[in-house]
């Protein structure tokens, strides 16, 4: 039923991490998505909005990854015994309007505030990375359009989309001396379009496809020194990148469905460092589990989310995720 999720606060990723093997000399730099990015924060019916009007929709996530992954999806040697849980609670406001325009469009708007906490740990043997512990995170927002349902002859609905440009602003907490930050301190945006077929009777697959543009982070964040080609870091910038959500769900019972969701992140242009480009940095990562969902009435429902992540390349790989999320339409 809606929209953006910045569920992917607790992905912090290490783009240059297969660099950060080197023996000699200070660490490169490295260079993270935007905090603000859902892989895998929309589930089932995500074409679907409630009633027009304001909704108020709660997310909480629970992120836990035990390694990093180099840019040929191995374990990267520098780290020992490395740690990340996040914890990131959302409270998000969308609003649609009564009015159509066209084929039965609907105007709108949308607003993520999140909060995000963050738990490093790492042991004695390797490399060790700083957090930036709770704070306000990245501010996701922007205009949205949403398609009344498309039923059958028997008045069934069949299909529905919504189409939106989002943008993350970097007002979030930041410590430029810290590894981990709940803000990406660069300014993003990130198109998508989410659509929800029901082909049969108590039958749905949704799909919410995203891209994302980033900007340049003039004040890049690390707890040590950075160099990179001899020359001290002024800026960086990571890479366009791409991605899907999707679910196929089935009804077992009245208001209940349950089935499996994922997503697939791939970055699509390596980052870059002083306007150079960071060789292998691609970001990959494909996540899928099991979920359920409840709608409890026409304007309340309840959405459980599992993911275990694989095919990980040049990020942090999380063992498991969990996340719950509720609506209330107005």
């Amino acid at each position: 039923m809606k929209t953006l999720l910045a569920s992917a606060l607790g992905l912090l990723t290490l783009a240059v991490i297969a660099s950060a093997e080197a023996a000699d000399g200070p660490p490169p730099p490295s260079v993270n998505q935007p905090s603000g990015i859902n892989l895998g924060g929309t589930s089932f019916y995500d074409g679907f909005a409630g009633p027009p009007g304001l909704s108020h929709l709660v997310y909480l996530k629970y992120d836990s990854a035990s390694s990093f992954r180099d840019k040929n999806g191995h374990e990267n040697r520098a780290f020992d015994d490395p740690k990340l849980n996040v914890v990131t609670l959302l409270n998000q406001l969308s609003y649609y309007s009564p009015e159509t325009i066209g084929a039965g469009a609907h105007l709108g708007w949308n607003l993520i505030v999140p909060v995000v906490s963050l738990d490093g740990s790492f042991g004695d043997a390797g490399a060790r990375l700083k957090d930036n512990a709770t704070g306000l995170g990245d501010i996701t927002t922007g205009p949205q359009v949403q398609f009344d349902p498309i039923v059958d002859s028997h008045g069934r609905p069949v299909f529905v989309q919504r189409f939106a440009m989002n943008f993350i602003l970097p007002t979030g907490k930041y410590d430029k001396h810290k590894d981990f930050n709940q803000s990406s301190n660069f300014y993003s945006v990130n198109p998508y379009w989410a659509a929800t077929w029901m082909p049969a009777p108590r039958w749905e697959m949704s799909w919410r496809l995203h891209y994302l543009h980033n900007f340049k982070n003039d004040d890049p964040a690390s707890s040590s020194p950075l160099l990179f080609e001899g020359q001290p870091v002024r800026n960086t910038q990571a890479g366009d990148a791409a991605w899907t959500n999707f679910t196929a769900s089935y009804e077992v019972m009245p208001k209940l469905s349950v089935g499996l969701n994922g997503y697939y992140f791939k970055q699509l242009e390596d980052d870059k460092v002083n306007g150079r480009t960071l060789a292998d940095s691609r970001e990959k990562v494909l996540g899928i589990g099991p979920g359920l969902f409840w709608r409890a009435s026409e304007r309340e429902g309840f959405w459980l989310n599992l993911y275990h992540e694989t095919n990980v390349e040049n990020r942090a790989k999380n063992d498991f995720s969990v996340q719950m999320r509720i609506v209330r339409t107005f």
